[in-house]
């Protein structure tokens, strides 16, 4: 498993990646220094990760793999992964709890116990979850003390991505078992395990949509030969049933996918899964680190009074503009409209000219929504 840093484009170099020039040789360090003392704050076990820093012809890049799950249990409890228990132990999924895993079914094989996909997103949260210390800063970032490194460090743009490796020999059995299998089932389960339930999930509801369609097809297709090129009385009786049938089909689809999906999140461990408690804080926002009492870890905490103080003095003054604005414009393209018809009707100028004045709403229109998007941005990082 491997997680790549870099600060702009990507390219490759005998299947490994190369980062473009940009970065900064000191930054590339330090990010390492603090991934690889963050993993090891425990203990640090001779090979337990590989460290490597290249730079060749200009391009720098840095890598870690992890050769122990030692660091991956840890993460797996903290996220409360689902794993299947043995079956003398009840069967089924449980919440991971590294004092238990002697219970959980592929802890003899400590490289397969976890999928790829399991694998990706616990080094993911691994990444996202380390701290700076006091004082820390790079590249002109300065952090606040116990602040996600990572996303800061992405909002910055000192790093650009955080994104895992593919692994060709599994993506060569699913181009096999997948992608060239037409008249095969798609394999849910292996597209879970590699790209996660979120992308399987698509595309199970797309197979199961496509089967679905099957249905209507077949049943438009003996209304079409029975109604069409009758009296109109009888294509539109025929029209009204075949509307009714179709309110109906839509209605038991949406109700068999329900149950469709809920039977898939229970078999991949998501359907009660707690992702909203996992997600760390924005890293534009600021404010004194607190103990949240939801989540239980340090969060930045922000004054209600400033906030409000900057909702009620800024924000909304800032909206009613907006809206004013958007209010003159509006007024201002009818009364235009009006005496541009009333100027085409006396010069006799060609009927299409009287599109020009809803050319130039649709020009201002444009304009404005680019405008309000960078004040809604602006808005919303302060």
């Amino acid at each position: 498993m491997k997680e790549a840093l870099s600060k702009n484009n990507l390219s490759f170099v005998k299947d490994e990646p190369v980062f473009v020039t940009v970065t900064v040789q000191i930054v590339i360090l330090w990010v390492d220094t603090e991934l690889f003392s963050s993993w090891n704050k425990v203990q640090r076990e001779a090979g337990s990760w590989i460290v490597n820093l290249r730079k060749e012809a200009g391009n720098h890049g840095c890598e870690q793999e992890g050769d122990k799950n030692t660091h991956l249990l840890k993460a797996a409890e903290e996220v409360h992964l689902p794993k299947t228990l043995r079956s003398e132990h009840g069967g089924g999924l449980k919440e991971f709890v590294q004092q238990e895993v002697s219970c959980f079914e592929g802890t003899e094989n400590e490289r397969e116990f976890f999928t790829t996909q399991e694998r990706q997103w616990l080094v993911l949260h691994l990444l996202q979850t380390l701290r700076a210390g006091p004082g820390d800063q790079v590249g002109g970032v300065k952090f606040i003390e116990g602040q996600a490194i990572v996303p800061k460090c992405v909002s910055a743009g000192v790093i650009s991505q955080v994104f895992p490796l593919h692994d060709l020999p599994e993506l060569r059995k699913l181009q096999k078992e997948w992608v060239r299998a037409f008249l095969h089932r798609q394999p849910l389960d292996a597209i879970c395990d590699y790209f996660g339930v979120k992308i399987t999930m698509y595309f199970a509801w797309l197979g199961h949509y496509t089967t679905a369609l099957i249905v209507p097809a077949v049943v438009g297709f003996i209304f079409w030969v029975g109604f069409c090129g009758r009296d109109q009385a009888t294509e539109d009786v025929g029209f009204v049933l075949f509307s009714f049938f179709n309110v109906l089909w839509a209605c038991i689809y949406v109700e068999a996918w329900k149950r469709y999906s809920a039977e898939l999140a229970y078999r991949w461990g998501t359907l009660d899964q707690r992702d909203e408690l996992l997600v760390e804080p924005r890293p534009l926002f600021t404010g004194t680190l607190e103990v949240s009492p939801v989540t239980g870890r340090l969060e930045p905490t922000y004054p209600a009074w400033k906030r409000n103080v900057f909702r009620y003095l800024v924000s909304v003054p800032i909206i009613i503009l907006c809206l004013l604005l958007v209010f003159i414009v509006m007024i201002f393209t009818l009364q235009l409209q009006d005496w541009w018809d009333q100027r085409i009707v006396e010069r006799g100028y060609f009927f299409c000219l009287s599109y020009l004045p809803k050319i130039l709403l649709a020009v201002v229109i444009t304009l404005l929504d680019e405008a309000y998007y960078k004040v809604a941005c602006w808005l919303n990082d302060k």
